[in-house]
């Protein structure tokens, strides 16, 4: 009987696991930690932009000393980009992941007054000549020959979406994907903006929506004057016609919208097929535009995953 209890005893012993030395967390860890105290690529793309411009305009510095006061923004720009990096509550976090919202419009705002200080010549002719030897303007005069107010109207309200279209996008992306992947296509959206100013500053054009091509005015339904006052109120005086910012973005936000759903990838190919036609419908486009912000579009996505994986310091471990 001893025996057997002792045997017993022993059995149960060996059928205990011993206690484990590793973590008892039940927590799954992060496959894809958020990088807090460094910067991100997003981070750093804005930063270069910023200096570029910066560097820009300190050349005319002795010709015009006004231009100090937007050196030093640049600077405390740079230093508020380097002290959001040194915080990671969530409030932080969260503004870090969506400031993008508040510095692409900044950079968009500072190109005019780039192009006035930098003394930068208009290339509407240049773009008008381009357009007449790639047979743009017959397709301009073709559009004005068939236009009626009904499609004057919803192409109006398209492209009139381009921003609040583009947010949208971003807004299901932070719901429906990994923060890691929403940085990722904050990155992707950025550059393609970035890349248009610095060419609005190459070729400096305000576009055919201003030259008198001798067509019968646009004529919409509702909505449309409202919509064009309320458009170029809000830009201003802008140079952002080559290249067509519009159509690129929209075209590196079809590749962002694939990894939603197919239903919104379609969509939003559909969306970009339209907006394209709108700006030159609209005459807010030279078609040289157009093709330019094409393949603007396409030559970053053949680039992007090996840019982004320099750029990324947790791809790089």
């Amino acid at each position: 009987m001893l025996e057997s209890a002792a045997v017993t005893t022993v059995n149960i012993k060996s059928a205990t696991p011993e206690p484990s030395t590793r973590s008892t967390s039940t927590t799954a860890p992060d496959p894809e930690p958020t990088p807090v105290r460094a910067l991100w690529p997003v981070d750093k793309l804005f930063i270069f932009y910023t200096m570029v411009t910066g560097l820009l305009l300190a050349f005319i510095v002795r010709r015009d000393p006004s231009v100090l006061l937007v050196i030093f923004g640049h600077i405390a720009a740079i230093g508020m980009i380097f002290v959001l990096g040194r915080y990671a509550s969530g409030i932080m976090l969260f503004i870090r992941h969506w400031y993008i919202l508040v510095f692409v419009p900044v950079c968009y705002k500072e190109i005019p007054y780039l192009v006035v200080k930098l003394s930068l010549r208009s290339a509407d002719p240049i773009l008008a000549r381009w357009d007449r030897t790639i047979g743009g303007t017959t397709l301009v005069f073709w559009l004005g020959s068939v236009q009626n107010r009904a499609l004057t109207e919803f192409l109006q309200i398209i492209y009139s979406l381009f921003i609040p279209g583009v947010v949208a996008l971003s807004i299901l992306y932070w719901y429906r994907q990994s923060r890691a992947e929403f940085r990722r296509a904050g990155f992707l959206i950025s550059a393609m903006f970035l890349i248009s100013y610095l060419g609005y500053l190459v070729l400096p054009a305000r576009g055919p929506h201003f030259i008198d091509y001798s067509l019968p005015a646009l004529q919409g339904l509702w909505t449309f004057h409202f919509l064009q006052g309320a458009i170029d109120s809000l830009e201003g005086v802008q140079y952002d016609c080559f290249p067509s910012g519009h159509v690129a973005v929209v075209m590196v936000g079809c590749y962002v919208a694939r990894r939603i759903s197919p239903a919104i990838f379609w969509v939003f190919c559909t969306f970009t097929g339209l907006i394209a036609l709108s700006t030159i419908y609209l005459h807010y486009h030279y078609v040289i535009d157009v093709l330019a912000g094409i393949v603007l579009a396409m030559l970053l996505l053949l680039v992007f995953n090996s840019v982004y994986k320099m750029l990324d310091p947790v791809e790089k471990n």
